[in-house]
């Protein structure tokens, strides 16, 4: 039963992540600011 905290945890990251994504369509200014950040650090 060590292992038993991963998975919950995992699918928390998940949606998490998801939400992100979700609130990022909801936002097209977000995204678009999010985009710009992450190209220049190329």
């Amino acid at each position: 039963m060590r292992t038993g905290w991963r998975r919950p945890l995992l699918w928390a990251a998940v949606a998490v992540v998801l939400g992100g994504v979700f609130a990022a369509y909801l936002s097209p200014h977000m995204a678009l600011e999010l985009g710009a950040r992450v190209w220049s650090c190329f």
